[in-house]
């Protein structure tokens, strides 16, 4: 007990001696630090070390701080501090151990400190780190198993981690958010580029909670945006109880079979529709059948000049797709997530056409391979048959207003029938 109270006095003392901004009173007083932004939240970091010198700096911190203010932050050093618009993080890179003036300094100037983990896992930062003040990382470069090991061991000791790696191998990464995932640690990994940032955000499905990236030009800070927009963009889908009308054979025609590169589940669809004014939520072939095994990767389209819903409410024309692409797949429930088309498989089959109708008396059209395997859900979230359906059964399906000019939704008059 004599010991704390000795401690809770010399920091007072401290406090008295050396003069602090009203908001950092209470540095003194140990206490936990926390990481950057909270968990979830995608930022990013563009380092300035190099440019700031340059005639075009102003143009681009105006850029960065309008693309990436929330929770964005500018790696930068003292002399350029000036520069630095309101509302973007400052971050200072700390290599060593720094002394008791630079400390003050780098806590009244920054909002972010991180030091190299040698300085982390030593006995001065046990001793400091409740006297740093500002959130402090670690940072590790990641070039063999042993760097590897110390970087999964900076996520039990700090909140956030900057690491960054010799190879382009993401399986380290891998290892890294996995333990500081478990740890609390948000973990921030230096890029190339957006192309990088973009596969580096999706890792491990959680992805890393921030990118550090060199400032080069306006193109790429904007680039950059648009990977982070992507990165926390959350899909849904309202879906509607349609009531089947009816159901006829079509004839022969060309169906699409929609293989996507990821799992479909047991609820998980897309949404199809023959005109742009909705679509019935057809099921993949996750659900075993009788006759073959399942493909719990393929949707059972339909007719080729059918539309398919994709992310951002754009369609596309089964026709039109292509390995690489995307379309939304749609859970019973609402939610959905963008999938990326590995193959469209197209064959001559009988057709049946399926007219469904919305409380609002909205008709919707479908056109599928007329076959006992081909389903659609129903609105128990449990696939249905399209050869039993039939009249006065209901499916989940969705309407919108129509009008559609290359899958974007347009304000005209267009006629469909």
């Amino acid at each position: 007990m004599t010991d704390v109270i000795d401690d809770k006095t010399k920091a007072a003392s401290n406090k008295q001696r050396v003069p602090a901004p009203a908001k950092k009173a209470t540095v003194a007083e140990p206490a936990p630090v926390q990481a950057p932004l909270p968990p979830g939240k995608k930022y990013t970091w563009h380092d300035f070390r190099k440019i700031a010198g340059r005639p075009d700096t102003a143009e681009i911190f105006e850029a960065v701080q309008r693309l990436h203010g929330d929770g964005g932050g500018v790696v930068i050093d003292e002399e350029h501090l000036s520069l630095v618009p309101a509302g973007l993080q400052k971050i200072k890179l700390f290599s060593g151990v720094p002394s008791q003036e630079k400390l003050d300094r780098i806590r009244k100037d920054y909002d972010v400190l991180v030091l190299d983990a040698a300085v982390v896992a030593s006995n001065w930062f046990v001793e400091n780190e409740s006297r740093i003040g500002i959130p402090v990382g670690a940072s590790v470069d990641v070039v063999d198993p042993r760097s590897l090991e110390q970087a999964v061991e900076m996520t039990r000791v700090v909140k956030l981690l900057l690491v960054t790696f010799k190879d382009t191998t993401k399986i380290p990464l891998e290892i890294v958010l996995a333990d500081a995932q478990n740890h609390g640690c948000q973990t921030v990994m230096g890029v190339r580029d957006s192309v990088e940032a973009n596969v580096v955000f999706g890792v491990l499905e959680i992805g890393a909670d921030g990118v550090l990236v060199d400032v080069d030009d306006l193109t790429a800070v904007h680039r950059l945006h648009e990977v982070l927009v992507a990165a926390q963009r959350t899909h849904g889908q309202q879906l509607q109880k349609l009531t089947i009308i009816e159901t006829r054979h079509v004839g022969m025609g060309d169906r699409a079979c929609l293989d996507f590169t990821s799992y479909m589940g047991l609820d998980e669809g897309v949404l199809l529709g023959c005109f742009s004014g909705g679509g019935i939520l057809a099921t993949s072939e996750t659900h075993p059948l009788p006759y073959m095994p399942t493909r719990p990767f393929r949707v059972n389209a339909g007719a080729l000049q059918m539309y398919v819903l994709a992310p951002d409410n754009r369609t596309w024309y089964l026709s039109d797709l292509r390995a690489g692409m995307e379309v939304l797949a749609v859970r019973t429930d609402g939610t959905a997530r963008p999938v990326t088309v590995g193959r469209v498989k197209i064959e001559r089959r009988p057709m049946l056409q399926i007219i469904a109708e919305a409380p609002d008396g909205t008709r919707i059209t479908t056109i599928m391979q007329e076959d006992w395997h081909v389903r659609v859900f129903g609105t128990d979230s449990k696939p249905r048959n399209i050869t039993e359906l039939k009249p006065g059964d209901e499916v989940f399906g969705f309407t919108q207003e129509p009008g559609r000019h290359v899958g974007v939704k347009v304000d005209e008059l267009i006629i469909e029938q």
